[in-house]
């Protein structure tokens, strides 16, 4: 019996290596609809069989391509540490750290909100890369990599283009053959932009008025057809201002409300903060969440956002699937607080939520240790200031001491491993 148990393990291997195509693809699809790339790529490698019945790159592929099974699902948290990431699945809860060592040869620059990341070379003249940190595939640009405070960062294909949003206001793009990134500021240094998200291969963005700016190429005609570039591609209002006031004071917002642009179960949602002072006692709950129909270019409103949650914040914007995610309301917006000083006290009150069909709900604090809605919030209000940009404003004599809404005050690398296992409130 002992001679034959070789034998046996190797009939029981090839029978398993050998199953039906189908079983290999639905298992392969499955894995691809979750959003589980790094399962996926494991599961492609066990076998030459596994990896012909999944989808793969074609024989004159470009293995350079972030793209080809480009993360969609995945949120970055906070900035690496060293060569480690922390990523989550907005959609599972799924939390994955991983290490990449290549991450020590660039500096980082931003991540977009589907968990590709844009790095720059650590020599001159510090050109951008794109990295699919699932699949190792990295996209080289010629232009170098913007030195800016990154609020979002977004990458479009066909061709392959890297948007930034950046904590002046501007939204800067380029493409691999650029020399260098073009940019696009509000027309009213008292409007500036607030969200940038990518959706459906476009870019859009919105301002303190809640007008809606997409990515097109500038001067084509409806319908008409014309080659796609940096050099063609601008910055256009796809919907006017929603609010007309002339109220320029930082506290506008108190009064007015605040938009934000989030893509959310498979929908582009406009969200408009509603004034503090309106009651949840109200009999009349206002719409604050409006689906744009990016082909009719309208806004339509929407009652209900189902399970979801929205994380509203400063900087970026999240929505996740509250279900999968412990001590999270369904059903509700998380309006994120600036934190307007570093070292700020974490038991001030650093959000509102809002259930989108029945009002303000009691005011949210967040206290140490940190909780996982305090991480997502830090998500949505963190400004990026890469060592690329502190290079370069120590050289220009600027003093950074002072920053606001730095990663400095997101959670401890420490604490990731209890986040997820917080018990309710």
């Amino acid at each position: 019996m002992a001679s034959k148990l070789p034998t046996q393990k190797r009939a029981a291997s090839r029978d398993w290596t050998s199953l039906p195509f189908d079983i290999y693809t639905n298992v392969g699809e499955r894995l691809l609809a979750a959003g589980d790339i790094d399962y996926y790529m494991a599961f492609r490698a066990a076998s030459h069989n596994w990896r012909s019945a999944t989808k793969d790159y074609p024989e004159k592929a470009d293995y350079s391509d972030p793209t080809r099974f480009q993360p969609s699902k995945w949120a970055l948290l906070g900035q690496p540490q060293g060569d480690l990431i922390t990523l989550v699945n907005v959609d599972t809860g799924r939390l994955l750290r991983k290490s990449i060592p290549l991450l020590r040869n660039y500096f980082f620059i931003g991540a977009t909100g589907g968990g590709l990341l844009l790095l720059g070379e650590a020599t001159e003249p510090h050109r951008a890369r794109v990295l699919n940190p699932f699949t190792g595939s990295i996209a080289r640009f010629k232009a170098p990599a913007p030195a800016v405070g990154v609020r979002a960062v977004a990458v479009t294909k066909a061709p392959l283009m890297v948007f930034v949003s950046g904590d002046d206001g501007s939204i800067m793009w380029a493409d691999q053959n650029s020399e260098s990134f073009k940019c696009y500021w509000s027309s009213s240094i008292y409007n500036s932009l607030t969200c940038m998200t990518s959706f459906t291969g476009l870019v859009y963005a919105t301002d303190q008025q809640g007008a809606v700016i997409v990515s097109a190429v500038a001067g084509a005609a409806a319908g008409e057809r014309r080659p796609r570039s940096a050099l063609t591609v601008s910055m256009d209002t796809m919907i006017p201002c929603l609010d007309t006031s002339l109220d320029t004071s930082h506290l506008a917002w108190l009064s007015t409300g605040k938009y934000y642009l989030v893509e959310s179960g498979g929908d582009l949602l406009l969200v408009t903060r509603p004034p503090y002072l309106f009651a949840s006692t109200n009999n009349h709950v206002p719409v604050v969440v409006h689906r744009i129909d990016t082909e009719r270019k309208v806004l339509e409103p929407v009652s209900s956002i189902g399970s979801r949650a929205i994380f509203a914040g400063p900087v970026k914007c999240l929505s996740i699937d509250a279900d999968k995610f412990r001590g999270i309301k369904g059903g509700c917006i998380y309006f994120v607080e600036p934190l307007l000083l570093r070292g700020v006290d974490y038991k001030a009150p650093t959000m509102n939520v809002f259930h989108v069909a029945n009002g303000w709900c009691p005011q949210e604090g967040c206290f140490r240790p940190v909780t996982l809605i305090q991480v997502l919030a830090d998500y949505c209000r963190s400004v990026h200031y890469s060592e690329l940009f502190e290079i370069e404003a120590r050289e220009s004599g600027l003093d950074l001491s002072s920053d606001s809404e730095s990663d400095e005050s997101s959670y401890s690398e420490t604490d990731d491993e209890a986040l997820f296992f917080e018990p309710d409130e």
